[in-house]
């Protein structure tokens, strides 16, 4: 259990006492290597207990008053030991005063006695004894840790310097220093972890709030847009109304006159008329009745409702544009540099000097054998695979007619005609006959654009799952490939399309991401 005077030496980012702590402008400190990660890789630069803006240009210094504080804790940590038992005791257990690294076990006094009078035994490693000799002891060789690598900062065999840590600074450690060494990996691994379950509730908390805060503005912003749309709606359904009932009666007052023009006709039928007052009489014009322009018409209804509709589909679209925009700022800063893999293009694509533009010259090249090589379809793959990481990348496709992207793993067959389907190992969509698009899933996908693409979009959530297409220009969601499972690298895929007698010539190019605006 921490003193008091401990917790306050502790980061609350690692949750270990302080390595070269940092005071930063709120008066909190931290490890500077904590600080400098949370401020390098946070989405918000702010101190994790005040909330604090961090400045990017800052650079910290140390705190050498903590920091000897902070160390003399660890000193004293570190000389807290706890007994450790012989192993080779049969019943009874005497403390041991040695570990052997070479035997790998403990031993008392009395079963030391060989390790001091043995020619062979005498050669063996003793340290001080420790409870986990294993990690005392190289994995790989089974040999002592007996030299710390500076460059890789762990303690190493000296079979190791042989190997992978021949080039490396590596120094002799002491028993002591040994121990201290083991001892901080296994605190920085206690730490790590606990720093990792802060990181998640810190997380968690974090989606939370922002869950309820996306909630709360989609439901108002759909309340609000519906309600607007049906109120005006209803004030446009109500004036035509008005309107309906100002004729209707301005049409009655004709009528009324017309019956009373009509009652005068009648009165002067009931009595005898000649022949020329019958003439006149039939001449009297009428006003003509347009009452039939007074009726509950359908069409006009019906075109009132279609006409809310349609700016309901307009309002809804520009959200959607506006959330697509947003979308695509986000994941453009996981965008990676991506290249053309020459090695792996079928022979009749050509690349230019660059490695960022790609076409179908329609002409077969005499190149050897190459098992990385597509070799009956117009493919070619990025030079770079990627893994356990998200990455974004666009590619302009303007002025074909046929094409296609997206991403595959590197184990796909390259050989023959292949199958674009997540089961084989590809997950893209494309164009065929200059119009029809489609989203080649497990059951492919016909695709309905608003308008034709010239810049397409691709980002990967590796551990999410996740294959999303954006047309960029347009700010338009394509398709998502979600639920995916990724068990090694993923590569940019491309295909140029056939030559189509030159109709297709135009080239695939990777462009360079520019920030939404």
């Amino acid at each position: 259990m921490a003193s008091c005077a401990e917790e306050q030496l502790m980061c609350s980012i690692c949750l270990g006492v302080f390595t070269d702590p940092v005071t930063i402008s709120c008066g909190h400190n931290f490890c500077i290597a904590c600080i400098r990660r949370h401020r390098d890789t946070s989405p918000y630069s702010r101190c994790p207990l005040c909330g604090v803006v961090l400045d990017l240009k800052t650079n910290f210094k140390i705190n050498t008053t903590i920091k000897e504080i902070a160390e003399s804790i660890k000193r004293k940590r570190i000389q807290e030991k706890t007994e450790v038992t012989c192993d080779s005791c049969p019943k009874r257990k005497w403390i041991a005063i040695k570990s052997c690294l070479h035997c790998g076990i403990s031993f008392c006094e009395s079963h030391l006695e060989p390790h001091k009078t043995a020619e062979k035994l005498m050669k063996h490693k003793l340290i001080d004894p420790v409870e986990n000799l294993d990690d005392y002891i190289c994995r790989k060789h089974e040999r002592p840790l007996e030299l710390y690598c500076k460059d890789d900062e762990i303690a190493v065999c000296r079979f190791c310097t042989e190997n992978d840590h021949k080039a490396h600074n590596t120094i002799h450690m002491e028993e002591e220093s040994l121990n201290l060494v083991m001892k901080t990996k296994v605190e920085w691994k206690i730490q790590d972890r606990m720093r990792k379950i802060k990181e998640i509730k810190h997380s968690t908390r974090f989606n939370k709030r922002a869950t309820e805060k996306e909630t709360e503005e989609n439901t108002r912003f759909f309340r609000d847009i519906f309600e607007r749309c049906s109120a005006e709606l209803g004030k446009e359904m109500e004036e035509k109304e008005t309107q309906t009932e100002r004729r209707a009666e301005e049409l009655i007052g004709e009528l009324e006159q017309e019956i009373m023009e009509l009652k005068r006709r009648k009165t002067k039928l009931e009595h005898p008329l000649d022949f020329i007052q019958m003439i006149n009489l039939q001449r009297d014009t009428l006003c003509n009745s347009r009452s039939s322009n007074i009726r509950t018409s359908v069409h006009e209804h019906g075109a009132n409702l279609r006409k809310a509709i349609s700016q309901l589909q307009n309002r809804l679209h520009e959200k959607m544009r506006e959330t697509v925009s947003r979308e695509l700022r986000s994941i453009q800063r996981f965008a990676v540099d991506v290249t053309f893999d020459p090695d792996t293009a079928y022979p009749e694509l050509m690349l230019s000097d660059d490695g960022k533009k790609v076409w179908n010259a329609g002409k077969s090249r005499h190149i050897p054998e190459n098992p990385k090589q597509f070799d009956y379809c117009s493919c070619i793959l990025g030079k770079d695979g990627f893994s356990l990481q998200n990455f974004y990348f666009e590619v302009d496709i303007s002025g074909k007619t046929e094409w296609d992207v997206g991403v595959a793993t590197e184990s796909v067959n390259r050989k023959g005609d292949i199958g674009l389907s997540p089961e084989n190992g590809y997950w893209t969509v494309w164009l065929r006959k200059s119009n029809e698009y489609a989203a080649n899933d497990v059951i492919p996908v016909p695709l309905i654009l608003k308008e034709k693409p010239v810049k397409i979009g691709v980002f990967v959530d590796f551990e999410g799952g996740l294959i999303s297409f954006y047309d960029v220009e347009a700010r338009y969601h394509i398709y998502s490939f979600t639920g995916q499972t990724f068990a090694e690298k993923l590569y940019p895929y491309f295909s140029p399309g056939e030559y189509e007698e030159g109709q297709n010539l135009q080239p695939i190019i990777i462009t360079s991401v520019d920030s939404i605006e």
